[in-house]
């Protein structure tokens, strides 16, 4: 399972999957795992634009492992897609970035979640 994100020619974030963008229209499963790449996008963007180099080439792709015995995501793998000219100096510093994203960081660590039913407030 893959969801590209790019770059549209106003600078915004959009998610793709299989040539359609995801919007909310589409299961929140789906919007959820967008969330990642868009985050890391977006720090991207932050990078490029600090350095005054263009962002509009670049592409994040996020190829994700689903494991059918458990119905979850296995593992997420971010590919960035640089352009030829951009400079080897900055490599490892846009992995740095993207490991700075507080979706994935999330992600890494969850938090815990508490469901609680309070009738009171329903019949108020």
């Amino acid at each position: 399972m893959e969801i590209q994100i790019k770059f549209d020619e106003n600078g915004r974030i959009v998610p793709f999957m299989n040539g359609n963008e995801i919007t909310m229209n589409e299961s929140p499963f789906l919007i959820f795992l967008a969330t990642a790449g868009m985050c890391s996008a977006v720090f991207v963007r932050s990078f490029m634009q600090q350095r005054v180099l263009p962002f509009e080439e670049v592409g994040i792709t996020q190829k994700m492992n689903y494991n059918r015995m458990t119905n979850m995501v296995g593992d997420i793998e971010m590919v960035v897609d640089l352009p030829a000219n951009f400079p080897e100096k900055y490599v490892s510093a846009i992995k740095n970035v993207i490991a700075q994203c507080p979706v994935k960081r999330h992600l890494a660590e969850p938090p815990t979640f508490n469901v609680i039913a309070n009738l009171s407030a329903v019949s108020e």
